[in-house]
């Protein structure tokens, strides 16, 4: 996998364990592996993914196997992306089309920094973190 680096300080700033303490996010890997970044997901897209494949994988653990798979992956190519642009030109936001969601739906990362702590995470999804932020916010 092509490595890329974040700087925090550069990324939008949420409450990350704030949010995940209340329920509103959900992680999206059992552990992180080294040299990687934090992933979530949000708990309406968690559970859209367990109403979707709620048939094919009834047990928790195996859902969240698939998902940590699927995040790799995702990681993967946005690591292969990011490494291919000019230094200081990345966007906190990408987005891929995908299955994990919807059928060939659009998939967002969001890379943000807890606002606490400076550590970069991604928080997947079927929409961009900012406008949930700002939804969150209203």
């Amino acid at each position: 996998m092509k490595e890329f680096a974040l700087d925090p300080m550069n990324l939008p700033a949420t409450d990350i364990v704030q949010l995940a303490q209340a329920g509103l996010l959900c992680r999206a890997e059992r552990e992180t592996p080294a040299g990687g970044v934090p992933a979530f997901l949000t708990r309406q897209d968690w559970d859209r993914l367990t109403t979707r494949f709620s048939s094919e994988a009834p047990q928790p653990e195996r859902l969240l196997e698939a998902v940590e798979r699927a995040v790799w992956r995702l990681l993967a190519h946005a690591a292969a992306t990011l490494s291919q642009q000019p230094k200081g030109n990345v966007s906190a936001t990408m987005s891929a089309r995908t299955d994990l969601f919807t059928e060939n739906g659009e998939t967002y990362l969001s890379f943000v920094r807890d606002r606490s702590h400076p550590v970069a995470c991604v928080i997947i999804g079927t929409r961009p973190w900012y406008e949930i932020e700002t939804e969150r916010r209203l």
